[in-house]
């Protein structure tokens, strides 16, 4: 199971912690809340949303675990509904509790991961954060809901800028200012070694993400988390501070996990995006095994997914002659996620293998959750389908002379 270590503390400035989290190795639910609104509220709403997961952590391990032995699309994202279905419980429950007190304004920021079978699914809400420290590097898994990070990505801030503004703690979407709440949602395969940091803004705010690494990567996690919290208090730590450090069990087919990992890193869909939002996309995908003679599509039959190869080769060929051999990185069918017209080329697996598919009702759905990220998406597909018809019309212009 995981071993893990969590610290809080009440930070240099702030007379309460308004803090909480949970701690639950059994079911591989760990949970950090940063609560708003003042001593009595703050404490409440963040109180209310740990026993919230609490509750539900039985719920959530079943669904990571049921992902981990049966890896499919439908099980993934039943997984990330669980974690949904759960912040929208934590927003009801918190609501419902600042109306019944006449406490309107209390909420709280919420980070959770749900982690089992190598797998760790990520939900969060606010600006606490989850990262991800591997090979002695930190990677950011979350985004920030705050109105500087907002103006930031929209380039009216620069980072310099949003450190030192005035409403750098002013957020943007929180459990319990409204009965629903739109958490960020995530899974990611973890690789030997890897650790999860979930923390509130107290930590984050005045420790820099090199210094995350450097005492993340600690051999001892419970020396590692300490050393945390010390940097943060020796920085005069104005607020709260609050922390899970955490190393799940790795997936037990890490080469091909590092295989997945590098693929999604680098497919034209995905590339130059932020790391979080790679991995936030990656719900959209699901993975298809191959044999040697195995047809994968065939030429004339309708199509509405792409394709990406992962491990080993296939064979792409037109009315029985062999046009290409693609490997690993490479992919086809990319059109299909603009129509659904027939397959212009019978694809056929040449050795034992492994391919991504993403099918266009997935990106849809995608675009309708995510429209700002969706809409990356499809314009990078765009674009590649235009360089294609490029490449298309200067090889007939070719062929014309």
């Amino acid at each position: 199971m995981s071993y893990f270590h969590a610290c809080t503390d009440v930070g240099c400035s702030r007379p309460h912690n308004e803090d909480a989290y949970l701690r639950d190795p059994e079911h591989g639910v760990f949970v950090v809340a940063d609560g708003v609104g003042g001593r009595a509220a703050g404490e409440v709403a963040s109180a209310i949303t740990v026993e919230t997961f609490a509750q539900a952590a039985a719920m959530l391990q079943e669904a990571v675990l049921h992902y981990a032995e049966n890896p499919t699309l439908a099980n993934r994202n039943y997984a990330l509904e669980a974690l949904d279905e759960t912040c929208q419980q934590a927003s009801r429950r918190v609501f419902e509790a600042a109306e019944a007190r006449n406490l309107r304004g209390m909420t709280t920021t919420v980070v959770v991961t749900a982690v089992g079978g190598g797998w760790a699914f990520v939900a969060h809400v606010g600006d606490s954060r989850a990262y991800l420290l591997r090979d002695g590097e930190v990677r950011q898994l979350s985004e920030d809901h705050s109105m500087v990070n907002e103006l930031v990505r929209s380039g009216q801030m620069t980072l310099e800028e949003a450190q030192r503004s005035r409403y750098r703690n002013v957020i943007t979407r929180a459990i319990g200012l409204h009965p629903t709440v739109q958490p960020d949602l995530l899974a990611i395969e973890m690789l030997p070694g890897d650790r999860i940091l979930l923390n509130t803004d107290g930590l984050s705010d005045v420790v820099s993400d090199e210094t995350l690494a450097r005492l993340g990567s600690m051999p001892d996690i419970r020396e590692a988390a300490e050393a945390m919290l010390r940097q943060a208090l020796d920085n005069n730590a104005p607020d709260n501070v609050t922390h899970i450090l955490l190393e799940p069990e790795a997936s037990p087919q890490a080469g091909a996990a590092i295989a997945r990992a590098q693929i999604m890193e680098d497919l034209f869909l995905f590339r130059d995006l932020p790391f979080h939002a790679r991995l936030r996309v990656s719900r959209i995908c699901d993975e298809l095994f191959f044999t040697p003679g195995q047809v994968i599509l065939s030429q004339s039959a309708p199509g509405n997914t792409m394709y990406v190869v992962v491990q080993g080769e296939v064979s792409v060929s037109r009315d029985g002659i062999e046009l290409a051999r693609l490997g690993p990185g490479e992919h086809f069918g990319e059109i299909a996620l603009a129509d659904q017209q027939p397959r212009s080329a019978t694809v056929t697996g040449v050795a034992f293998g492994s391919l991504i598919t993403i099918g266009q009702a997935q990106v849809l759905e995608f675009c309708r959750r995510e429209p700002e990220l969706g809409n990356q998406i499809l314009w990078k597909l765009l674009r590649t389908l235009a360089r294609r018809l490029r490449e298309t019309n200067a090889l007939v212009a070719g062929q014309q002379d």
